[in-house]
């Protein structure tokens, strides 16, 4: 896919969803899809975790847990030319917690609970190693205050991402 159609591919993906991250528009909740944009980090992420579907500005039903091999293998069973969905990397998931000054009041969730509604409290798996650990162990947890850790084993939630330059319209999520 040539720049020039992946600028264009973004730009429609933009404008189908209808969502900054980071503004007061992330709270729109007519958005198709059931993605986020992330215009700081250049990314497009599902708004629920997998196993909860979007709908109605809510992420309904309860999100998986997953081994390593388990969140592998249903990533790549849902990534496919068009639609590069893929782990996020460690810094790019730790990129979503947000310090207590900007959560304005919400449950205590270290995460923009209008973007991403419904958020489950617990560890979510990530692709890349922070701080010289091995790829799979160092894990993001979005309740209270927002925690990172590494070096633990276990069943993990799953939020896909998309770098924005190769998104399409067409990525709705599963």
């Amino acid at each position: 896919m040539s720049l020039l159609t992946r600028v264009m591919v973004a730009g429609v993906l933009l404008a189908a969803c209808g969502v900054a991250w980071g503004s007061s528009a992330a709270s729109d909740e007519s958005e198709p899809h059931g993605v986020v944009i992330d215009k700081r980090q250049q990314l497009a992420w599902m708004r629920c975790s997998l196993g909860q579907q979007y709908q109605d500005g809510r992420c309904l039903g309860e999100a998986e847990r997953f081994s390593w091999s388990e969140a592998q293998s249903r990533i790549q069973a849902l990534a496919s030319p068009n639609c590069p969905w893929r782990l996020p990397r460690f810094h790019e998931l730790r990129g979503l917690m947000q310090p207590p000054e900007e959560r304005q009041g919400q449950a205590p969730m270290a995460i923009d609970l209008d973007a991403f509604p419904d958020t489950p409290a617990g560890w979510f798996w990530n692709q890349a190693s922070a701080g010289g650990h091995s790829q799979q162990d160092c894990f993001v947890d979005f309740s209270g205050e927002g925690r990172t850790r590494c070096n633990m084993g276990g069943q993990f939630y799953l939020r896909p991402v998309i770098p924005l330059e190769n998104a399409a319209p067409s990525c709705a999520t599963p």
